[in-house]
């Protein structure tokens, strides 16, 4: 089995770059001729551009968009013309808000149809749950009132008013990677 080449280089976009959907991602965004001034970049462009934060070391849409213009092989992948005329964040961040769960189902259903009928041929079928949409099936997280206690003298008024409270922590962050594609499920209809 051939292994791919590294994250980042130039040799995977290149492995990579056939699989993507062009065509469908311009369906997908396909907009009416006539109305306004046409868009300077393709939902194709756009989304590769996207795939460029997962792909290579450029972590953030800024970097991703910065760097752009010096890496010539980036913009072969993006299917870019021109080293000048790149878009900025705003379009990116655009191009995100209208790329919604069903257009990215599309897209996962388009490239998972080839991998499905391959396997058609095996006597079993196995099904995985992505448990995420699933409520926990536990009540230990819940936060729970203190239950009333029977107090044997007066009590400071700022105590009372502290006990219904959360108890909160500075020092936790949130490690998760806010890309937006880390929620990308296969979808089987």
């Amino acid at each position: 089995m051939k292994q791919l080449p590294p994250t980042g280089t130039a040799a995977l976009l290149e492995v990579i770059s056939p699989y993507i959907p062009d065509d469908l991602m311009n369906s997908l965004f396909a907009e009416k001729a006539g109305r306004g001034r046409p868009p300077l970049f393709s939902a194709a462009q756009l989304f590769r551009i996207n795939l460029l934060a997962l792909l290579t070391p450029a972590h953030s849409f800024n970097l991703v968009v910065t760097l752009l213009a010096e890496h010539r092989p980036w913009r072969a992948f993006a299917r870019l013309r021109n080293r000048r005329v790149v878009p900025d964040a705003k379009m990116l961040h655009e191009f995100r808000q209208r790329l919604d769960l069903n257009k990215l189902r599309c897209v996962n259903r388009h490239l998972l149809t080839p991998l499905l009928e391959g396997c058609s041929e095996f006597a079993k079928t196995v099904g995985l749950i992505d448990a995420t949409d699933l409520p926990a099936a536990t009540n230990a997280y819940k936060k729970i009132l203190p239950a009333s206690i029977a107090l044997t003298g007066p009590t400071r008024a700022h105590a009372v008013a502290k006990t219904g409270r959360a108890a909160t922590s500075s020092g936790i962050k949130n490690t998760r990677f806010g890309c937006g594609f880390d929620n990308i499920v296969p979808a089987f209809c």
